[in-house]
């Protein structure tokens, strides 16, 4: 079968090798500050100051990511085994709905309400309590992961239109 190669396509797989990578990398960094926290507070008797902020903060970020990065997959949550006892039609009624509203969602809660968020943070000057890092910058996370599920949807919209599987990567949209 014919590699897909619409511009939303490669921009779609792009995006998600980027977030895979992001979010894989954070999770081995966050494993290895935890470790390290452990360490410090059992073997040397004195909490490393940083590492439980650090974790907190990673661990935001990774959850961020991973749900658009889910998104990308269509991995995220929804009750498929109604839809799949449907008639074709109704399902794509439905994938369109359902992607319609996760669209809205993202692009009103976590871009405009996110970046909303982040400007005012930043503007403020909070940093955070340990590391001293500007929340605002923590904040990012929430529109970034909002900009990814957008495009998703967008992509998985143009694919249930032209009635292709949205969950086959390999399908030509």
């Amino acid at each position: 079968m014919n590699k897909p190669t619409t511009p939303l396509f490669r921009l779609a797989r792009v995006v998600e090798r980027m977030l895979d990578a992001a979010a894989g990398s954070i999770l081995a960094i966050l494993v290895l500050i935890v470790a390290w926290g452990v360490f410090t507070r059992f073997a040397l008797g004195a909490a490393s100051w940083w590492t439980e902020e650090s974790a907190r903060l990673l661990l935001v970020w990774l959850t961020m990511l991973g749900a658009a990065a889910a998104s990308a997959r269509g991995e995220n949550l929804g009750v498929d085994y109604f839809a799949s006892r449907m008639h074709p039609d109704a399902r794509r009624l439905i994938g369109l709905t359902v992607e319609m509203t996760v669209i809205a969602f993202a692009a009103s809660v976590l871009v405009y309400g996110g970046l909303v968020l982040m400007v005012e943070t930043l503007r403020s000057g909070q940093t955070t309590a340990a590391i001293g890092l500007r929340m605002g910058w923590v904040y990012a996370a929430v529109p970034i992961s909002g900009l990814g599920m957008i495009l998703f949807g967008v992509e998985r919209i143009v694919r249930l239109l032209a009635n292709v599987d949205p969950n086959d990567p390999e399908a030509v949209a």
